[in-house]
């Protein structure tokens, strides 16, 4: 049995472009839909609001950078997918400024097979929001996702909700569809470690006890003929990535997306006194990783049943540093689905994953594929 009801795309991003493929999904009877549109949504405001009051189901999104769907990359439009199975949205507001508290989070139900995680990608403590999250979270529920917003980094309304659009915010989609993740970003090491041990959420301050943007400027280029007063910041940074060590030998990566003084801000935080890398990428390694990742998954699910539908987040970084070769990483994700099951996603600004070790974790430059497991009809 598939997860979605009807999958619909329109190239046009106006709210009536909007509000005709929310009709034609309509048709299929979904108990929910997900939303996703790319930057020119940023600007629906009130009209949105008004369109909502005619809608009668439940629903989730966000702003991306780009829409993915099963193997093209549509870097404009709006995409909306009809859920088969109830979801129950919640809104955590202000997670910048609030204290990441239980008492804060609103969850529904202690049954709830998944958690689909949207979060605006500027936010700061997004990291503390998930290790709270993690807490309430019934056992073995699957937790995915990734963070919104567009590459003009700039503060905007970018999630959706039945409520409107948020800004500095996290959803939380509750959902009874089991999920198996295929994680994997295939990045290796450059350079280092270098201590982190100046770090102020998601911004670092010092490396090995200098500016975090002269160290990092400096080792890339000492690597690389770019250079940084030749080219936009992010140009340039969208290949040279951090890895930040952890415990079972995996490497995190961070996004430093840009330059805030004398430090460099990432998507995603960095906790103080973490050593990190700096990282580089082989299109081929970064097309097999998350390829390979899918089939894996794929091949385990199979003693137990099969997959229908997938869900993929895969980071907008990924798609800049492959550029036309993206379509190959798409292509071979996609070939791993059985007719007439979809792939559904977006570029995102963050990718969120909860690993078979039990850790929810804010990954960038990755891609997170969530595969349905097929129910009987």
């Amino acid at each position: 049995m598939a997860v979605f009801t009807d999958v619909q795309f329109n190239s046009v991003v106006t709210v009536g472009a909007l509000a005709n493929s929310v009709n034609a999904v309509m048709s299929s009877h979904p108990k929910g839909l997900m939303i996703l549109c790319t930057d020119q949504a940023a600007t629906w405001g009130d009209e949105f609001d008004d369109w909502l009051k005619d809608v009668d189901v439940p629903i989730f999104g966000a702003i991306v950078p780009g829409l993915i769907l099963d193997s093209k990359f549509e870097p404009t439009g709006i995409l909306v997918a009809g859920m088969v199975n109830c979801i129950n949205v919640s809104v955590i507001e202000n997670i910048s400024t609030e204290s990441p508290q239980i008492s804060n989070i609103d969850f529904k139900s202690s049954t709830a097979k998944s958690v689909i995680v949207m979060v605006d990608a500027l936010s700061r403590q997004v990291d503390a929001y998930l290790q709270q999250i993690l807490r309430l979270l019934p056992e073995d529920c699957c937790v995915f996702g990734g963070g919104a917003g567009t590459l003009k980094f700039i503060s905007q309304p970018c999630l959706f909700s039945s409520a409107g659009m948020h800004q500095d915010a996290m959803l939380l989609v509750e959902m009874s569809t089991e999920w198996d993740l295929a994680v994997a970003h295939g990045w290796e090491i450059l350079a280092g470690p270098y201590l982190a041990n100046n770090a102020d959420d998601n911004c670092i301050l010092e490396l090995n006890f200098e500016p975090a943007v002269t160290l990092y400027q400096r080792v890339v280029e000492e690597h690389t003929t770019l250079r940084f007063d030749e080219h936009d910041f992010f140009d340039i940074a969208k290949t040279f990535p951090f890895g930040l060590a952890r415990l079972d030998d995996s490497v995190l990566i961070r996004d430093p997306i840009k330059v805030e003084g004398q430090g460099l801000i990432c998507a995603g935080d960095i906790p103080d006194n973490t050593m990190l890398y700096i990282m580089q990428g082989d299109a081929e390694k970064l097309i097999s990783a998350a390829s390979g990742a899918v089939k894996n998954t794929i091949s385990n699910v199979a003693t137990s049943g099969s997959v229908s539908d997938g869900i993929l987040f895969d980071c907008v970084s990924r798609q800049l540093f492959l550029q036309d070769e993206f379509s190959i990483e798409l292509n071979q994700i996609h070939a791993e689905l059985t007719e007439p099951y979809r792939v559904v996603g977006a570029l995102v600004l963050g990718e969120i994953a909860l690993d078979e070790n039990g850790i929810l974790s804010l990954h960038n430059k990755t891609a997170v594929t969530a595969l349905a497991r097929a129910q009987s009809e």
